[in-house]
């Protein structure tokens, strides 16, 4: 009983705070953006806006749900810091459904897809998604390193960066409807920008004033 009223009470603690808050964000505008994207995909509604190229934007909605899913989740399951073997089993979930996810986002970049006939493949848009894609590669193999080598501060830091970047792509399709920005100087900044933020965020308590100690005296 008394066990059950501490998980009740970390929860509550949890959505209260900064992060939690932050978390809560990312879910609700997750969610939001899986049923403007990822819907129209999964019940096949809209196979003649991706003809040619269906059966690799399908693979891709796989991929990314699962990066969003699981990601979310690992993420809340790491703040509670209470379930280390569902944070663990979770957590490779989303690097497979991720790491699958973001190759086939570079393979569908890297064709005609969306491009006017004609067009070169390599546009500003095509190297920042590729880039994106890549970084995001990066970062979930450094965190993956980090874990395996037991160091968890780091690990945390490398997995909430990745997400930050599946995340982007959340803000992106929805900020670019309200947003009056040219397309080629928003699909950088729709990722670019977010992963300044949690840079700064991440790392802004390793700049802070260092607290003298005071030797006792002998």
């Amino acid at each position: 009983m008394a066990a059950e009223a501490v998980r009740v009470s970390k929860v509550t603690a949890l959505w209260g705070t900064r992060n939690g808050l932050l978390l809560a964000g990312a879910l609700v505008s997750s969610a939001i953006a899986w049923w403007m994207i990822a819907w129209p995909v999964a019940t096949l509604s809209n196979v003649a806006v991706h003809r040619g190229h269906f059966a690799l934007t399908f693979a891709h909605m796989i991929g990314g749900s699962g990066m969003l899913i699981f990601g979310g989740l690992n993420l809340y399951l790491a703040a509670r810091n209470d379930n280390y073997s569902a944070h663990r089993k979770i957590g490779k979930a989303y690097l497979a459904f991720g790491t699958f996810g973001a190759i086939v986002a570079m393979i569908i970049t890297s064709t005609s897809a969306h491009k006017p006939a004609g067009s070169p493949i390599l546009t500003s848009a095509t190297v920042s998604l590729l880039t994106l894609a890549s970084a995001w590669l990066c970062f979930a193999a450094l965190g993956w390193r980090a874990t395996r080598n037991r160091r968890f501060q780091n690990h945390a830091q490398w997995m909430v960066r990745s997400y930050v970047l599946v995340w982007s792509f959340v803000f992106c399709r929805i900020a670019s409807r309200f947003v009056p920005l040219g397309e080629n100087a928003f699909i950088w900044l729709s990722w670019v920008g977010p992963l300044l933020v949690c840079e700064t965020v991440l790392q802004w308590p390793e700049g802070a004033r260092k607290v003298q100690r005071i030797k006792p005296s002998s």
